[in-house]
């Protein structure tokens, strides 16, 4: 079969497409899944180049990707018949899902084994050319539960400021945020982004055209907002302390991400922390079929061409997802 591993940490150039790799044996508890799509993340590259504290202990060569959209076509032997059915795993299920916080192993592969508790069924009437966007759909969808939900835990009536309103992770934090109550979502994104960012229910702040502290004075009449979400941190984690009303919070959402210098100032400061599993899976699910929850795909490029779809991502502009195509 197909995958893509690297044998060292570097640039996107370290990455192989071997057309030989065995497919895998299912542990008793996994699940084997026809891999048709792939969602890409910036944790994909911070892993490959050895910046991630993920990389630590890693063990090359490796596979690459967490997240993905397929279909079921086997089990491990602890799971029969009867236990794939009420989990909704039968064989020919299509599924999302992402690997949990303790598997390294990558996704971008034809077909991989995955414990059954990271996936959960794709609702039958959803299109198969809808599938790109499921597979982009657990990593991002995870994180912003655990942002918003968990960490931010935002109340009714309060006002919130997104940094980086058109990544991924920031098409679901302004919905999610919305919806949990909060009374206005201000999001910063270039220019070219605004009216993405107005169909996703928040007002833009355009950072390449504007002075982007300026701006939330203005739109707040200098008092500052209740909650800062930063998906970006390096650029805006600080600057973004002196734009919090009188008792306001920020949530770091990179790993790594020092917070001492809110923490030192008051303010709270929290990195979200983020819980994988079945129940979460299913409320994206529902999200997304409602329309609740509307990700972007921006493009989808054939597995071949993974090292320039790495090199997209390290730019640092893509628009919602970036997805491989594994298929053929």
């Amino acid at each position: 079969m197909r995958e893509i591993r690297y044998d060292r940490f570097g640039g996107p150039e370290v990455l192989t497409l071997h057309t030989d790799a065995p497919t895998p044996d299912p542990e008793a508890e996994e699940v084997l899944v026809e891999v048709s799509f792939v969602g890409l993340n910036p944790l994909d590259y911070k892993i490959r180049d050895g910046s991630s504290g993920r990389s630590k202990g890693l063990e090359l060569p490796a596979g690459t990707g967490r997240e993905m959209a397929g279909v079921v076509i086997g089990a491990g032997s602890g799971l029969d018949a009867a236990e794939l059915g009420s989990r909704g795993l039968t064989p020919g299920t299509r599924v999302f899902g992402m690997r949990g916080p303790e598997d390294a192993r990558g996704v971008a592969a034809e077909v991989i084994a995955i414990s059954a508790d990271d996936l959960a069924p794709i609702p039958g009437e959803i299109p198969d050319e809808d599938l790109a966007r499921w597979a982009g759909l657990s990593l991002v969808g995870l994180t912003a539960i655990a942002t918003v939900q968990d960490t931010a835990r935002i109340s009714e009536g309060e006002s919130v400021l997104v940094h980086g309103g058109t990544g991924g992770v920031g098409q679901l934090l302004i919905p999610m945020a919305l919806e949990d109550g909060a009374s206005s979502v201000l999001a910063t994104g270039r220019a070219a982004n605004a009216e993405r960012i107005r169909e996703l229910g928040a007002t833009p702040i355009a950072y390449d055209t504007t002075d982007w502290a300026e701006e939330v004075q203005r739109l707040t009449d200098g008092h500052g907002v209740d909650v800062v979400l930063d998906t970006h941190y390096h650029s805006t984690f600080l600057p973004s302390l002196d734009q919090l009303a009188p008792g306001g919070r920020i949530v770091a959402l990179p790993s790594l991400a020092d917070l001492s210098p809110a923490l030192e100032r008051g303010v709270e400061a929290r990195i979200p922390a983020i819980v994988p599993g079945r129940d979460r899976l299913d409320q994206l699910a529902q999200g997304i079929r409602a329309g609740r929850y509307p990700l972007e795909v921006s493009e989808v490029l054939p597995l071949a061409e993974i090292a320039q779809a790495h090199r997209r991502l390290e730019e640092g502009h893509t628009r919602g997802k970036l997805v491989l195509d594994v298929r053929g």
